[in-house]
């Protein structure tokens, strides 16, 4: 199945591109899809994990939801999903 990684800030910067398409296995979830975006682009690996695990200030969307509010990283992953991350905005 085919899906759009939509990528933003210092992570377009690290990919050198601000939409990548994945070709992932059926049944993929959201986890298997960023490690696989890491493969793909090593400069992305540093910024979204940390000793194996995604970094905990990422906030990960699945068509425009917050996977926190669904099943976490581990939410299923269906052709022409759309996956964004963020880093958290802080100011004052």
């Amino acid at each position: 199945m085919k899906v759009q990684v939509k990528l933003f800030g210092e992570f377009r910067e690290a990919a050198g591109t601000d939409v990548v398409s994945l070709d992932l296995p059926a049944g993929a979830d959201c986890l298997s899809a960023l490690k696989t975006l890491a493969q793909r682009y090593p400069k992305l690996a540093a910024l979204l994990f940390s000793g194996g695990s995604l970094k905990d200030h990422l906030h990960v969307f699945l068509n425009g939801q917050n996977v926190n509010n669904l099943e976490g990283l581990g939410t299923k992953l269906a052709e022409g999903d759309v996956l964004t991350f963020f880093l958290p905005i802080s100011g004052g």
